[in-house]
C-alpha cells in the first residue's frame, strides 16, 4: 500500500531526519523562549520550515518509488509545522479555544489538499483525511460550546449543562459524525475511478485508505456519541442514552459498512464493521454482564475471539467473492460414440 519495503538506508535517512526535526524544534522553542513575542517566533520559525520541507519533497518527488514516499513522509511533517504556526500565530493574535482550533484546522485542510495535488501518494491523503478529521472535531467542539456552554454550581463546583436537552447533543454528535464518514467514503470512490490506471498508480491506495478511515470515524464518531455521559443532580456522571441503544446503533452500522463491503469489493470496510460489533458487544458486557469478574473476562475473550473469526472469513469472502455452482459441460460431438 505504502511502496516498496524499505531499505536499510531508508531507514537510516528517517532516523536522521527525525533527529533533525527534533534539533529544529528544540531551537524553535529555545529561540521562542528567549524572545519578546514568542507566538510570532514561533510561527515564523514554523513556516520556515515548513518552506523547506516543500521544496525539499518537490525534489523528491521526481524520483523513483522509494524517493516518492520519502517526499510524502517530507509533506506530513510540513504540514504538522504548518498546523503549529497556524496555532501560534492565532493565539498571539488574541483568538481563543475554540474558534481558534476551527481556524487553524481549516488552513491545515487547504494546505493538505494543496500537498496532495502536488504529490497524489498515500501520505498526502492521509494528511488530507486528517486534517479533514481535525476539522469536524473542532467545529464539532465549538458548536457544541456555543449551544451548550459549561456552567458550574456556585455551591457544589459541579459542572453543569444548560442549553437544550441533552439527547439533542447526541443525535447532533452521531448524525455530524456518520455525515463526515459519509462525506470520506464518497471520497474513497472518486478515488477509485483512477485505479488500475498507469499513469496513477498510487488510486487504490489511497481509495483503500480513505475507506478505511471513513469506516474507523463512522464507528468510532457513533461510538463516543452514544456513550455521552453528563452531570445528574448529585454530581454523578451518567450516560443521556440506555447502553443498549448505543450498541443497538452501532450493530446496524456494523451491517451497513459490511453490506458496503460486499457491495463495493471493499475489505477496508470490514476491518471497521468488527471494530464496531467488538465495541457493541464489549459495552453489553460491561454494562450488563460484568457482575462477576471472571466471567466479563471469559465473555470478553470469546467475544474478541469470534469477532476476529468472523471478520477474516467476511474479508476473504469479500476478496473472493460467493461460491458459484460449476455448470455441467456437455461433452464434445466427436466424443459421443455411434448409436
Amino acid at each position: 500500500m505504502f511502496g516498496p519495503s524499505v531499505t536499510v538506508a531508508e531507514v537510516f535517512g528517517y532516523l536522521g531526519g527525525g533527529f533533525l526535526i527534533a534539533a529544529w524544534s528544540a531551537f524553535m522553542a529555545t529561540t521562542a523562549g528567549s524572545s519578546g513575542d514568542a507566538n510570532t517566533t514561533l510561527a515564523v520559525l514554523g513556516l520556515l520550515a515548513a518552506g523547506v520541507l516543500t521544496a525539499l519533497a518537490v525534489r523528491l518527488r521526481l524520483g523513483d518509488e522509494r524517493a516518492s514516499r520519502a517526499a510524502g513522509v517530507v509533506l506530513l511533517v510540513a504540514l504538522g509545522f504548518v498546523s503549529g504556526s497556524t496555532v501560534a500565530f492565532l493565539s498571539g493574535a488574541g483568538v481563543s479555544l475554540p474558534l481558534s482550533g476551527v481556524m487553524a484546522s481549516a488552513v491545515v485542510v487547504l494546505v493538505a489538499v494543496g500537498y496532495r495535488l502536488l504529490h497524489p501518494s498515500a501520505l498526502t491523503q492521509v494528511g488530507v483525511l486528517a486534517s479533514v478529521t481535525a476539522l469536524a472535531a473542532t467545529a464539532l467542539v465549538f458548536l457544541q460550546e456555543s449551544i451548550f456552554p459549561r456552567t458550574f454550581n456556585e455551591t457544589t463546583g459541579v459542572v453543569t449543562q444548560s442549553g437544550p436537552d441533552p439527547i439533542v447533543l447526541v443525535i447532533a454528535s452521531a448524525t455530524w459524525w456518520l455525515a463526515i464518514a459519509v462525506g470520506l467514503g464518497l471520497l474513497g470512490l472518486g478515488e477509485t475511478r483512477n485505479a488500475g490506471d498507469p499513469s496513477d498508480p498510487t488510486a487504490a491506495s489511497r481509495a483503500a485508505i480513505t475507506r478505511f478511515w471513513a469506516g474507523l470515524l463512522a464507528v468510532i464518531g457513533l461510538a463516543t456519541s452514544v456513550s455521552l455521559s453528563m452531570p445528574s443532580i448529585t454530581g454523578e456522571y451518567v450516560r443521556v442514552l440506555e447502553p443498549v441503544v448505543g450498541d443497538v446503533a452501532l450493530l446496524i452500522l456494523s451491517a451497513v459498512l459490511v453490506e458496503r463491503a460486499f457491495r463495493r469489493e471493499a475489505t477496508s470496510y470490514i476491518y471497521a464493521a468488527a471494530l464496531g460489533l467488538m465495541v457493541a458487544l464489549t459495552d453489553i458486557n460491561v454494562s450488563y454482564l460484568s457482575g462477576s469478574a471472571p466471567a466479563a473476562l471469559l465473555v470478553e475473550g470469546l467475544i474478541l475471539l469470534a469477532v476476529g473469526v468472523a471478520a477474516d472469513r467476511l474479508r476473504r469472502r469479500v476478496v473472493t467473492g460467493p461460491p458459484t455452482a460449476i455448470e455441467p459441460v456437455a461433452p464434445a460431438p466427436e466424443a459421443i460414440g455411434p448409436a
